[in-house]
């Protein structure tokens, strides 16, 4: 049978359209059902590329008997946690509040007022290894229900006023780690205070090191990305620290790049992986990894070839980083010209690979390929040389698997277009066009670019929305991470390419952006809550810690900062900017691996990108400009093509002149190109 499904712009949703269990999208519609019926809801929330999900969607969602019993005792809603990450961020809170862990796909048993009361994650179709049934959980729900329904609606109101709780209980623990670094500092003097935080910081991440098998942690490996890009700022900086900074970042990088977390044979990181060796990865490609690596292994580059020191490791990471957008423009664009979400973890079983499991079987292989009795497994570098680790697949190698991986079918693409992780695609393939060095980059950043501008903002409000698919825009409105990371990345573009119209559509999102989310009390990570949501404990306010992507209150201080304008906001930058960090020194003595995208706003708001003004120059002259400044000007110069001489700074009358100005200074104007690469040392 169809379901309500049917007409979701979510493939994740739409594989569930045909369930028997009679799905709802969630709303006030499904609510009030549950109201109407007196009895619970069940959520249940997940993602297209999750295997796991698949697996519990095969197993019980699919089933008959499984879905009777749902649409008797439920109102079963289904979230695209990608879609509604305000939907998933509440009640994940509430799954690791009752339980003590999370994960997808997450299962949610909710008042009809929408608070929990009980919640897990994988259910299986049958009781295994310690876990209960689908089945036997679901009726002791029913019966607690109906049999104890005061107990369960005392527990729904703890869960619901412990969520509410919550942001409080965070702003008295950051603010007990110590007050946040206020005064200018001396990056090459540890005993300043951001040196003193860039140091705790590092040995924060000392702690987190395996030392066995590099990384942080000591289970499932993930990228950590906005630390990476962190420790390529202080890599790449003077003073004592940026020796540590280097062995932190590279040995990371290594053990991602040579092991299995990369793709060796297409291109591409995977999304983590599932040992502490990066042996062995879940074989999810989700767009906003790739690109945030992408920019890291750019920066990175950037670094070691600046210095001339390490050309092996410099070459490795250009060639990860170069397979990497190979694999996004060959792969990920969708038809409207933007990036697909992510590829499916799962594909269909390959002739060639008879004992390749379901998961990763497009991207397995087994040595000796025909020979009975081998475990089909991850193509790492190890392959290159007699099991040597080179960094390099042997291309002979390299063409073979691919050609073996043409015939089979190919993972699903999750084709919905995220306006974040768009916005943090463009950023990232404008910067790497740049360092390097290959222009033919920016055309998909810029048509991705035009495509958000056009479909994901309304010209009237200025509003962005989340989603859209086949170029059919999905209502929800986008949250903070969306209008930051799409507004860094127009930045970026603009930075790259010189071309005025992608800073004014920035700093015209910078303006809705802030006005928005940045309250005198609070900065938040939707303009509004859900009605259903804040009754059952959701404020809206956002974290400063990183997820998989860098804190969102981070990126848009980085972003206000290096858009170089006291007012551009409509009110002082500064002002905003030194709020949104404000509990940054909390976050770095709390979290270190949590705590990179917060570290780099207050690194950007000490040390802001020089600005060079460059005024009555044509087209041409502006563009050799450009030329001059070279890589820095996606780094530490903005280079804005100005109609008038900077506020205060008399006219230079006729001709083409160039100001560089830091901390609202302005030297004296220069006239020619040579004197501009003279100007910047």
């Amino acid at each position: 049978m169809t379901n309500r499904l049917a007409g979701a712009t979510s493939p994740y949703l739409l594989q569930h359209a045909e369930n028997p269990v009679d799905w709802w999208p969630f709303g006030p519609e499904a609510f009030e059902e549950a109201r109407r019926r007196d009895v619970p809801v069940l959520l249940s929330v997940g993602y297209a590329a999750c295997h796991w999900c698949h697996v519990m969607a095969h197993e019980s969602f699919e089933d008959p008997d499984t879905g009777a019993y749902v649409n008797e005792h439920f109102v079963p809603v289904k979230v695209d946690r990608e879609q509604r990450p305000d939907v998933d961020a509440l009640y994940m809170a509430a799954t690791q509040l009752l339980t003590g862990q999370g994960g997808w796909p997450m299962t949610v048993f909710l008042t009809p007022q929408g608070r929990a009361f009980h919640a897990g994650t994988y259910h299986p179709p049958v009781p295994s290894h310690g876990r209960p049934s689908f089945h036997q959980v679901m009726a002791a729900v029913t019966e607690a229900w109906t049999q104890r329904r005061g107990e369960v609606e005392k527990a729904a109101e703890q869960v619901s006023e412990a969520l509410a709780a919550h942001p409080d209980l965070v702003d008295r623990m950051l603010a007990d780690a110590g007050p946040s670094v206020v005064v200018e500092p001396n990056l090459d003097d540890a005993a300043e205070p951001a040196g003193r935080l860039v140091g705790a910081w590092l040995d924060g991440l000392e702690r987190a090191r395996d030392a066995a098998h590099e990384g942080f942690g000591t289970g499932a490996k993930f990228p950590l990305s906005p630390a990476l890009e962190t420790l390529t700022r202080i890599a790449g900086a003077p003073g004592e620290q940026r020796a540590t900074a280097h062995e932190l970042l590279c040995a990371t990088l290594d053990a991602m790049v040579q092991g299995a977390l990369q793709d060796h044979v297409g291109g591409g990181f995977f999304r983590y992986s599932v040992t502490p060796d990066w042996s062995l990865p879940h074989f999810e490609k989700m767009l906003y990894d790739n690109a945030q690596l992408v920019r890291v292994l750019a920066r990175t580059v950037h670094v070691l070839e600046g210095r001339g020191t390490d050309p092996a490791r410099a070459a490795r990471y250009r060639h990860a980083a170069t397979a990497a957008v190979e694999w996004l423009r060959r792969e990920m664009v969708t038809p409207q010209g933007a990036f697909a979400a992510s590829l499916d973890a799962d594909s269909e079983p390959s002739p060639d690979e008879p004992r390749a499991e379901r998961e990763g079987a497009y991207y397995t292989f087994s040595r000796g390929t025909g020979t009975d009795g081998l475990r089909p497994e991850p193509v790492t570098a190890a392959w290159g040389e007699a099991g040597r680790i080179t960094g390099v697949l042997d291309e002979t190698l390299r063409r073979e698997l691919w050609e073996r991986r043409a015939l089979r079918t190919p993972p699903p693409q999750d084709d919905k277009v995220v306006t974040a992780w768009n916005g943090m695609a463009i950023g990232a393939l404008a910067e790497a066009a740049v360092l390097l060095g290959d222009p033919d980059w920016l055309e998909p950043a810029s048509t991705a670019a035009t495509f958000l501008w056009e479909h994901h903002r309304d010209p009237e409000t200025g509003t962005v929305v989340r989603t859209s698919r086949g170029g059919v825009v999905d209502p929800h409105e986008g949250t903070l991470e969306d209008y930051a990371c799409l507004g860094t990345g127009l930045l970026a573009l603009y930075r790259a390419t010189g071309e005025g119209l992608w800073y004014e559509r920035s700093r015209a999102l910078a303006e809705t952006a802030v006005e928005r989310f940045v309250g005198e009390d609070a900065v938040h990570d939707t303009a509004s809550v859900d009605a259903t949501l804040a009754a059952a404990g959701a404020t809206g306010r956002a974290e400063p810690f990183d997820d998989v992507a860098a804190a969102a209150p981070a990126v848009l201080a980085r972003w206000l900062t290096d858009l170089s304008r006291p007012e551009t906001v409509g009110r002082p930058t500064q002002e905003v900017v030194e709020r949104l960090t404000g509990q940054a020194t909390g976050v770095v003595l709390t979290a270190a691996t949590a705590a990179g995208g917060m570290l780099g706003a207050v690194l950007d708001r000490l040390d802001p990108p020089a600005l060079l003004q460059v005024v009555g120059a044509s087209d041409g002259a502006f563009a050799e400009v450009l030329g001059a400044v070279g890589e820095r000007r996606v780094l530490d110069v903005l280079v804005l093509h100005e109609d008038r001489a900077p506020y205060g700074v008399p006219d230079a009358g006729e001709g083409f002149a160039v100001w560089l100005c830091r901390d609202g200074r302005c030297e004296l104007p220069v006239r020619s190109v040579a004197e501009v690469t003279r100007l910047l040392g």
